[in-house]
């Protein structure tokens, strides 16, 4: 039985015996107040699964978030020092070619396309951010499969009335 990162093949199996049979063995012959008690231990242990799974993902992608968000203000932080120091330094040594005004200008300009490129490195890197979507698809299946084991429990529940 392979697992996931998140140890979600493992879960299952503690959670249901079997893929094709998720009902006990001998689950006939057992009271209702004992499968709908097996039933909702099997469901806060799913739960509990479920929730360890959700952090985990969650972690994952925060990590991941703080990357990115973290290279971003560094690419702010050396956009406004390099822009402090080259702008003084670039404006006088151009300058000597031609009128100030547009040494002024050009320094600018190159220093916003620097930004800009800085800033979209770390906007891409956020975008790499996704949702937990192996907690979202196991949690369809889980609802999936508490709709059938109830529907199960409540048609034996009426074959023995």
């Amino acid at each position: 039985m392979a697992t996931d990162s998140f140890g979600s093949e493992h879960r299952r199996s503690q959670v249901w015996d079997s893929d094709a049979d998720r009902v006990s063995p001998g689950a006939a012959e057992r009271p209702l107040g004992a499968l709908v008690s097996e039933f909702l231990e099997q469901g806060r242990h799913l739960f509990r699964a479920e929730l360890t799974l959700a952090r985990a993902e969650v972690r994952s992608e925060a990590r991941k978030a703080a990357a990115g968000g973290g290279m971003l203000a560094a690419g702010g932080l050396v956009l406004l020092l390099g822009a402090m120091a080259l702008v003084a330094f670039l404006v006088i040594v151009l300058a000597n070619v031609m009128p100030l005004w547009a040494s002024a200008l050009l320094v600018t300009v190159v220093l916003l396309a620097a930004g800009a490129g800085s800033a979209m490195v770390g906007v891409r890197r956020l975008k790499a951010v996704h949702a937990p979507h192996k907690t979202i698809q196991t949690l369809k299946e889980d609802s999936q499969w508490a709709s059938t084991t109830m529907r199960s429990a409540k048609s034996q529940m009426h074959g023995h009335a």
